[in-house]
């Protein structure tokens, strides 16, 4: 399998991820998107993105097809697209939930040839819509694709081949892992923060002091809460479908409260900063060195780089050279 030229790539959704994508390709390859919104598809026009007036236009134009809707909305979308779909398209999406996501794309009726990836770049701001988009958004950012045990040579080459988009032409790193195994990860490291921004932000609203103290919020709590701005619609909606979020959320207030207990023991509270913060620190300034490896093309390439994954060690670029797949992580 050597990868074709950029293909030509379709969107579903022009918000502040979707334009992000096609800012970064437009001019590279066919950009088109499929939007409701008569202001979005002016926005998208405007940019010298291509609009497609039916899915089965967007369909028509597009070799790969970002989703890029909020998650309750993904499978609707999917289920709409497929009908309109040939042998050989990918189909992604960018939700920031995979286990009910993935679990309902394979329950559609894909024509023979079609590969569904669930995708997932983790980058962003609080700020919606395309007006929100930013060319360069994805650099350096991580972008997870979910592989649930699917060792079809079609899958395989079709995750490879999202890889090599998103590294090459996006700047992106990608990590590859199951759908529950990056529900479980995303509750730990962003749902949650979302959940103590909103906890932060009412504590502050509801004191009886809160014009002052809010006037005197400062540093911590405006980096704490800023993701408390925003939109409900796209936050509520993988707040929701995380069911391992309730999970996470009990192991934060278990360790919230042993923290709590020590706080008349400067000695114990010490040590508990320390460790903290020096944790902190080494993982702020860890520098990877880039690491190479090839692989050989088989059933067990993308396994392995799932492996690859739960090392820290993330595709920063692959190619591949007749038959073997070379890769450079960090």
């Amino acid at each position: 399998m050597a990868f074709p030229p950029i293909p030509a790539i379709g969107i579903v959704g022009l918000g502040q991820i979707g334009g992000s994508i096609a800012l970064d390709m437009v001019g590279k390859t066919q950009v088109s998107f499929f939007a409701r919104s008569a202001k979005t598809q002016q926005e998208g026009a405007n940019a010298g993105i291509e609009v497609a007036m039916t899915l089965g236009e967007l369909a028509a134009r597009s070799d790969i097809i970002f989703v890029a809707v909020p998650v309750d909305q993904t499978v609707s979308v999917l289920s709409s697209l497929s009908p309109h779909l040939q042998s050989g398209q990918i189909v992604t999406d960018v939700s920031s939930t995979k286990e009910r996501l993935v679990q309902a794309a394979e329950a559609i009726s894909w024509p023979d040839g079609v590969e569904f990836i669930g995708g997932h770049p983790m980058a962003g701001t609080d700020k919606p819509g395309f007006a929100a988009a930013q060319k360069g958004m994805f650099r350096n950012r991580t972008w997870i694709f979910t592989a649930d045990g699917n060792e079809r040579d079609a899958s395989r080459d079709a995750c490879l081949r999202l890889a090599n988009l998103v590294t090459a032409e996006l700047g992106a790193r990608v990590a590859v892992m199951d759908s529950n195994t990056h529900d479980r990860s995303v509750a730990l490291v962003s749902h949650l923060e979302h959940v103590i921004a909103l906890t932060l932000v009412n504590l502050v609203r509801d004191s009886n002091y809160s014009e002052m103290v809010s006037r005197l919020a400062a540093g911590s709590f405006l980096d704490a809460t800023r993701v408390s701005k925003s939109a409900s619609s796209m936050v509520v909606p993988f707040l929701a479908d995380n069911r391992y979020l309730s999970a996470v959320s009990s192991e934060f207030r278990a360790e919230f409260s042993r923290i709590c207990n020590q706080l008349g023991q400067p000695k114990n509270l010490l040590r508990l900063w320390d460790e903290g913060s020096d944790w902190r620190t080494r993982h702020e300034e860890a520098i990877r060195e880039v690491e190479r490896l090839e692989l050989p093309l088989d059933s067990a390439t993308v396994a392995e780089i799932m492996r690859l994954t739960r090392e820290g060690k993330f595709v920063l670029n692959l190619e591949e050279n007749g038959g073997r797949v070379l890769l450079e992580l960090g």
